[in-house]
């Protein structure tokens, strides 16, 4: 059995918790767990006895647990500023790991796209499981021809590709998109020729990059417009770079390249080469009006599927969808803590209680709830990919619910970690409170007071919790001592 700490990992990690215990009682701690115990526990870890390395890792736990309260008080660890440091130090964890928040920052800002109202991700497929398809090149084609309520439609799709440089490979995403597709945005070049010189026809052989992407990778040289570099084993010429805002459904595309033609396939098996589709609707049509008309176009075509129903999504419900339905959440999450500190904040008010305290408790209350909750948040666009959709405007399949269940799973311990970390810190310096005292036993002398009573350990005051029917009306009540 492989072991779970090597012996030179262990001893390691024994003698770092050695540096952390002060010098005044080092010794008393490096005998009891640096003795004749931790040599024979290595020893049977080191032999593969049974268990042996889980008592391994349990006595290196005890003795780091041993080190970090002889180094610190009690009062460090149940301290507000403590708890308040560490969420802060997660909330910026989550800042720098993040690189400043790029996708929230992405979601602040409008998008940049000429009349974006207008704008419609196409997709079809049957009635199960929502699901989104594309559509093959004479399909978009006759779209183009049939339809009536479209200005404008282009195809697209990305991939994983390689971009070579002098200085090496680069993995990347790379985005193949149709004639007219950046005039159907209405989004133009930051750098490099307009439109029209920058998407022709596939024998141009030319691309875009993203603004990040040519900051990072080419150095934000503007020389490197006009060059030529090998895209997925293909020499392209960068014709120019995109806005610095621009991105499309969410998706961190570095390359923009002309769509390659159209592989054959078996007729069965047409999805393998369907790419999304991305249209401008005339003034005044709405999407359904656009779905309903497309659908008819295809089936005039020769081309409509049995049991397929047309899709047409605004971009703008696409993109922001994921912040205003888990913006929402997070808004009724912080109404729902306030309204509880307000409640208990008249109540202890009603009580006898000071104003000034009062506010200072609770308040507390809502600050670390709200933390933690904005961590919660931070996580779960920047790293869970909430706001990451498909080419068709969809999410992989199963991901969508699994995102949902664990976010509300993590939602409610964070709210009762809270609500259960409250009562039991002092009301006046916010110290979390100690030295229990249990008063009776429960159910062995009929009506008598039983529960436990905690104090602060500056003396400030202590909550009694009654576990018996009598005493109810001074439970979790504060009781300040002159």
């Amino acid at each position: 059995m492989k072991l779970l700490l090597p012996p030179a990992a262990s001893s390691f990690l024994l003698r770092c918790a050695g540096r952390v215990v002060p010098s005044t009682v080092r010794p008393e701690w490096e005998q009891q767990y640096g003795g004749a115990l931790w040599d024979w526990t290595q020893q049977a870890a080191a032999m593969e006895v049974a268990d042996s390395q889980f008592a391994l890792a349990d006595h290196l736990k005890r003795a780091w647990r041993a080190a970090l309260r002889a180094r610190f008080s009690p009062q460090f660890f149940g301290s507000p500023n403590f708890c308040l440091a560490g969420e802060g130090v997660l909330l910026l964890i989550i800042i720098v790991f993040s690189g400043g928040l790029p996708v929230l920052r992405q979601l602040a800002r409008p998008l940049p796209y000429r009349q974006p109202d207008r704008l419609v991700i196409l997709a079809q497929g049957p009635p199960y499981f929502g699901m989104r398809l594309g559509f093959r090149g004479r399909e978009v084609d006759a779209f183009r021809s049939r339809g009536h309520s479209l200005e404008g439609v282009a195809a697209y799709t990305w991939s994983s590709t390689v971009f070579t440089t002098p200085h090496g490979h680069r993995a990347v995403i790379g985005a193949e998109v149709g004639p007219g597709f950046f005039d159907v945005l209405g989004v133009g070049p930051a750098i490099g020729g307009g439109l029209q010189e920058v998407i022709g026809n596939e024998d141009d052989g030319t691309f875009l990059v993203s603004s990040e992407f040519w900051r990072t990778e080419l150095a934000a040289d503007p020389n490197a417009v006009g060059q030529r570099f090998e895209i997925g084993g293909r020499l392209y010429r960068l014709a120019g770079v995109l806005p610095r805002n621009f991105q499309f459904l969410s998706t961190p595309i570095a390359v923009w390249t002309i769509a390659s033609p159209e592989l054959p396939v078996p007729s069965r098996r047409w999805w393998i080469t369907s790419r999304g589709a991305v249209a401008r609707l005339l003034p005044g049509v709405t999407p359904s009006d656009a779905a309903n008309d497309l659908q008819q176009a295809l089936k005039l075509a020769g081309m409509g599927r049995r049991n397929f129903f047309m899709r047409a999504s605004p971009i703008v419900d696409l993109i922001y969808r994921p912040l205003w339905s888990y913006g929402t959440d997070f808004m009724l999450a912080l109404f729902a803590i306030l309204l509880w500190a307000g409640f208990h904040a008249f109540r202890d008010h009603r009580r006898g209680a000071q104003w000034q305290m009062v506010r200072r408790f609770w308040g507390f209350f809502v600050l670390k709830t709200s933390v933690l909750l904005a961590c919660l948040f931070g996580l779960l666009f920047e790293f869970a990919g909430v706001a990451r959709l498909g080419v068709t405007g969809g999410v992989p399949l199963g991901q969508g619910p699994l995102r949902i269940w664990v976010f509300y799973s993590v939602l409610m311990l964070l709210l009762l970690w809270a609500w259960r970390d409250q009562p039991g810190r002092c009301r006046v310096c916010l110290q979390r409170m100690y030295h229990p005292i249990r008063i009776g036993i429960p159910g062995h002398v009929l009506l008598e007071t039983a529960g436990q009573e905690v104090m602060c350990p500056s003396g400030h005051g202590s909550v009694f919790t009654t576990v018996s029917v009598m005493g109810a009306e001074l439970s979790d009540r504060w009781l300040g001592f002159p």
